[in-house]
């Protein structure tokens, strides 16, 4: 890499003593490349490199939910689990039963090794919304018929 550096400076050299023993001004030409360069661009056209994680509410108050139906996809825990409702390890709220949907907003009473728990046994009143689904009430679909 040296030499080409050297062999460049003194082509350059050359030139300009040449153009000084003629009496021209020395002009030295510059070539600019013609198309980038081959890579992947870091920018990516203002489109990010990673999907979203669709973190939100994904059932409502009032919505009918079947058992196994995510309610809400969050990070952290914003919001807690009510009556038939459980939480996983990533802290999504799913529905235990079918039924309907319901948002409370309540007071947390939260477990001893909570780092909430200290405040509140302090005397500071913490709300929460809460997560419940009230199950539908099951219906006798069958006849007792009487064999004789």
């Amino acid at each position: 890499m040296a030499a080409s550096m050297v062999r460049q400076v003194s082509q350059e050299f050359n030139r300009s003593l040449f153009s000084s023993a003629l009496g021209l001004p020395a002009v030295t030409s510059v070539r600019y490349r013609s198309k980038k360069k081959g890579g992947r661009s870091k920018n990516l056209g203002g489109k990010r490199a990673t999907v979203g994680k669709s973190y939100g509410i994904k059932r409502n108050d009032g919505n009918f939910v079947h058992k196994g139906e995510i309610l809400v996809n969050q990070c952290g825990l914003r919001f807690y689990p009510g009556e038939n409702v459980d939480i996983d390890r990533t802290n999504r709220l799913i529905a235990l039963t079918d039924g309907t949907v319901i948002v409370s907003c309540e007071k947390l009473n939260p477990y001893p090794n909570s780092p909430l728990y200290r405040p509140v046994q302090n005397g500071l009143e913490i709300y929460k919304k809460f997560f419940h689904v009230i199950p539908i009430p099951l219906k006798a679909k069958f006849k007792l018929v009487s064999e004789t």
